[in-house]
This record gives C-alpha cells, sequence and structure tokens, in this order.
C-alpha cells in the first residue's frame, strides 16, 4: 500500500496546496485548523521536508518550520518519493536521481533529513537558514554522513562542497577516509580546506603586517605542523599508485611530511613491488618513466630513476640472451610476451636481433619468435 494510500484529508489537502506552492491559501488552510500544524506530521509524513521536496518558496519554508514548532531538525523521516513528480525540474540531475529513487531507497532505507533534501535539490537559501537554526552538517542517516549520501546518489558537487566547508565542514571531525570513494577534486578541496586553513593564512598576513621576523626554522616547524595535522591513510596513495595516476599520489605526497621522505620512498618501492603482479618489472618502470619524463616532487632524482630503468632494461635483455642460448622457446615467448611493454627499449634496431641469432646459431622456432615479437 502506497503512502497516499493512507494519508488523512488533511495531509492530502496540505500536500496538495505545497503542490501549488501558495503561499496565501497555505495560510487560509492553517488558520483554519482546530489544532496545531505539527500535529500533520508523523514518521513518514514531515511538512518540512515534503515542502524543501516540492521546491516551495523559502517564504513557505520559513512558515512551516516556525508553525510547526522544530525543536531538533536533526531527525530523519521516510520519504514519499511517490507523492511529486519531479519530470519538469530545471536540474538535470535531480530529474535522474528521481527516476533512480526506488533503487537508492534500498542502500538508505529512503530516509531524509531537512538539510539532506535541501542539499540534494541545491536550495542554498534553505541549507543555510536550516544550518542557522540548529541543522547538524555532521549528522548520519543509517551511519552515514549527509556528503556520503549525496556522492552515492551522484547529486554532490563542489558548490555543495565549498558550501558546506564555509559552514563549518572539516576533516576534523569527518575523517579522511571516509573520502576513499570519492572524486578526487572533492578529496583535494576538503584537503585545502583543512591545511594551510583560514587561521594558518592570517598567522601570516599578521607576521607581514607587523613586520615580525621569524626563523626559517621556526617557519618550517610551523609548515610541518600544519602539514601533521591530518594523516593520509596509506589505501589511498595505493589506490592511485595502483592506478598509475601518479600525479594524485604526488599531490598527497605534499602532505607526508618531509621528515618522513625517507619512509615514504621505502612505503613507493615496497608497494611498486606488491603491484607487480606479472613480476615483470612494469610497475617500477612505469613509475620511474614518469620521474623521468615530469618535472615533480616526489623524493627519486632523475639520475637515480634513469638508472633504474637501465637495470630493468639490462636484465631484461640476459634473460632473452639466456633462454635463447638454451634454446628454449616455450619460456621465451612466455618471457617475451609478459614484457611486451618494454621490447621496444630493449634493442635499437633490427640489426641487433639478427645478430644474436647468429652468434647463437638458434632454431628456426625461436627464429619465428623473435620475428613475431621483434617484427624483423
Amino acid at each position: 500500500m502506497k503512502t497516499n494510500d493512507i494519508l488523512s484529508k488533511k495531509q492530502k489537502l496540505i500536500l496538495e496546496l505545497l503542490n501549488r506552492n501558495n503561499i496565501d491559501k497555505l495560510k487560509d488552510f492553517i488558520n483554519s485548523l482546530e489544532t496545531p500544524l505539527y500535529f500533520l506530521n508523523s514518521t513518514n509524513f514531515d511538512l518540512l521536508t515534503l515542502a524543501l521536496s516540492l521546491n516551495c518558496s523559502f517564504d513557505i519554508i520559513k512558515l512551516i518550520y516556525n508553525r510547526c514548532n522544530y525543536k531538533t531538525l536533526n531527525y530523519v523521516v521516510k520519504d514519499i518519493y511517490h507523492l511529486y513528480d519531479m519530470s519538469n525540474h530545471k536540474d538535470e540531475n535531480i530529474v535522474n536521481y528521481q527516476n533512480n529513487l526506488e533503487v537508492l531507497a534500498d542502500s538508505n532505507n529512503n530516509v531524509k533529513s531537512p538539510l539532506l533534501v535541501s542539499l540534494e535539490f541545491s536550495d542554498f537559501q534553505s541549507v543555510e537558514f536550516l544550518i542557522n537554526k540548529g541543522a547538524d552538517i555532521y549528522f548520519k542517516i543509517n551511519g552515514k554522513y549527509i556528503l556520503e549520501i549525496l556522492r552515492e546518489e551522484n547529486l554532490l558537487t563542489m558548490r555543495k562542497l565549498n558550501f558546506l566547508l564555509k559552514n563549518g565542514f572539516s576533516l576534523k571531525k569527518f575523517k579522511i577516509e571516509r573520502l576513499s570513494n570519492f572524486e578526487f577534486k572533492y578529496i583535494k578541496k576538503c584537503l585545502e580546506n583543512f591545511v594551510f586553513d583560514t587561521n594558518f593564512i592570517k598567522y601570516l598576513l599578521n607576521l607581514y603586517k607587523n613586520k615580525t621576523g621569524i626563523s626559517k626554522r621556526k617557519f618550517n616547524n610551523k609548515v610541518n605542523n600544519e602539514i601533521n595535522k591530518i594523516e593520509i591513510p596509506k589505501e589511498l596513495y595505493l589506490k592511485y599508485l595502483d592506478r598509475k595516476d601518479y600525479k594524485k599520489v604526488e599531490y598527497l605526497y605534499k602532505y607526508y611530511g618531509t621528515e618522513k621522505t625517507r619512509s615514504f620512498k621505502d612505503f613507493i618501492l615496497f608497494y611498486l613491488n606488491y603491484f607487480d603482479r606479472n613480476f615483470n618489472k612494469k610497475s617500477f618502470y612505469d613509475f620511474f618513466n614518469f620521474i623521468i619524463n615530469n618535472e615533480n616532487t616526489f623524493p627519486f632524482s632523475k639520475e637515480y630513476a634513469i638508472k633504474e630503468n637501465e637495470t630493468i632494461i639490462i636484465n631484461k635483455k640476459l634473460k632473452i640472451v639466456e633462454l635463447i642460448k638454451n634454446n628454449n622457446n616455450l619460456k621465451l615467448e612466455t618471457f617475451l610476451k609478459n614484457n611486451n611493454y618494454i621490447l621496444h627499449c630493449l634493442y635499437s634496431s633490427k640489426s641487433e636481433i639478427l645478430n644474436l641469432i647468429n652468434e647463437y646459431n638458434v632454431s628456426s622456432d625461436i627464429v619465428d619468435i623473435l620475428r613475431k615479437y621483434f617484427l624483423i
């Protein structure tokens, strides 16, 4: 049975008035009631969340809030989404969201808070009003923060995040681990808001304004204290390292702390080995290629990276010669297949391959394999 089948007559009437977004008729209806307006609210029917969901005017939102005498705004109510049609809504994301609500309902038990609804509909005037009236930006719904729910619903935008950050949202209470599934731009924004924040900038401006000197050591300590305000979980580094998204790893590295450079190098090398799933050194080769070909702040010099990749190439060539000498065509083909990513770097010309063939008097099977992978 759908919720609209069990609504009272008065609930149906006020729902119709909210749909029309007519504040004068709404006031007339409220004044005609013999009981307080909040008597119409129930577990599955809440006038404030309904008005927000229906994109009612801000004046209606305020009217309902004031007449319902809400003691708190940190509550949840079942979202009766089938009572309103959003097909003509100006925000395409909202239309798509409405179409997917039955799927999303399963993940969140389809419950809402007023602040969540106002953010879903990008009603920033109402968002600010609700926050000023005590709506908690850290309020959890089924164990999830509002920010996480917006991401799940594909309704999170940079504007919404910025609005929350300006209203006090911070990584001080929202653990960065919970951002692991967010787009990187949101992770970056939260980090930049928390580290080297307004207080740090004010500190620097006061130094400049008062022409106060500061030693290099004290300044470095101040910077390191800012960086150490947060510890990036290793899972976040590994996520982007495994994807070979080295620019993102490099960005996160700046929050690692200069005094821990040695441990970061060991950490990267350890997990490059871990991600070497085919045991062919590709994870190392790709990473060091990035170091060689890009200006970066990683604690690896270009000279070090060049040396490491040259060592990989030398060892690959030695292995090929060994397999050719042993006339082991099966192992040779497997090796060349697994190391196809680097074959173009092993021999600079076809003549080098021909010299190998002549020098070791290889079988026709070996020749065919070499032709196949080196296109001779």
